[in-house]
């Protein structure tokens, strides 16, 4: 089976039109037509159904359940060309959230750097949300990533490398300022700054909502801790944060969470189930498990 033909096919499923797809690929309409019937003469079943006065198409079932084998299939074909370029390359495409990035990577660094291996890795900094997607697709070989459950995915496997709590910090005009520490719900009437929505931040905060049974009034969103840290600093609000990255200052007061029940922030080490690495880059990993 041509692969061209899934492709072919996976297109005409989403436009529906033989013409449309033949200039995406930028073959003749017949070259289309012949790839669909192939594929109906491989699967002994029509696809589609055409309605020639009205130039209308319609996919019908065992078209639809073909397509999604073949959106399957695709994306592993893409998993797989990507993941043997990095092999080929020499390279580890790692992922690093900006939290654990100043957490934990300066000290993988050294290890990486004594072993001469540091030149190896190719960082991707995003949020822990958009680097699962990029696991996913094949793009990262792995990731640190930072979560609120141990793991998630039945795709990806988990190293658990630590833990860190959530913590509220408040500016010097707080009435909190004074406190060494709070809890949630005495939060209920702030303004809230915090992470955007690709951090693990917004699910904590849903976390805690649904223990304490309010819902915080988040101001502002940011993908920057000195820009959260700084609002802070200037009483806009309470900021909403991982501990670990507070980075520390007179104007700014650290408040941990009296609750006992309270989310997590897991930091993992991840990647794909199905990803075989190289004697090289299995080197990497070891030494940023150790």
């Amino acid at each position: 089976m041509n692969t061209k033909d899934l492709k072919y096919f996976h297109s005409l499923v989403k436009n529906k039109n033989f013409s449309t797809v033949a200039e995406e690929f930028n073959v003749s309409q017949p070259t289309i037509s012949m790839a669909i019937r192939r594929l109906e003469d491989t699967f002994q079943t029509t696809l589609f159904t055409r309605d020639q006065g009205r130039h209308h198409l319609s996919v019908i079932l065992s078209g639809q359940q073909l397509d999604e084998h073949v959106q399957a299939i695709l994306d592993h074909l893409t998993v797989a060309q990507n993941s043997i370029k990095n092999i080929n390359t020499k390279k580890l495409i790692l992922g690093l959230p900006p939290i654990m990035t100043k957490y934990f990577f300066p000290r993988i660094a050294k290890r990486l750097t004594e072993q001469n291996l540091l030149k190896a890795i190719v960082p991707v900094e995003k949020g822990s949300a958009e680097l699962e997607e990029m696991l996913l697709a094949g793009t990262l070989d792995m990731s640190l990533m930072g979560a609120i459950e141990k793991q998630f995915n039945e795709n990806l496997a988990y190293q658990h490398l630590g833990n860190d709590h959530f913590v509220a910090i408040v500016g010097n005009q707080s009435p909190f300022f004074s406190r060494d520490k709070i809890w949630f719900s005495e939060l209920k009437n702030e303004s809230f700054i915090t992470f955007d929505s690709n951090f693990v931040h917004a699910e904590a905060l849903r976390n805690f909502s649904n223990i304490t049974n309010f819902r915080p009034n988040v101001v502002y969103q940011s993908n920057d801790s000195q820009v959260i840290q700084e609002m802070v600093a200037q009483n806009v609000g309470v900021g909403f944060i991982v501990n670990s990255a507070v980075i520390k200052r007179p104007d700014v007061r650290v408040l941990p969470f009296f609750d006992e029940e309270q989310p997590l922030f897991y930091m993992n080490l991840v990647q794909r189930k199905d990803r075989i690495l190289s004697p090289y880059q299995q080197r990497i990993a070891d030494l940023i498990r150790e």
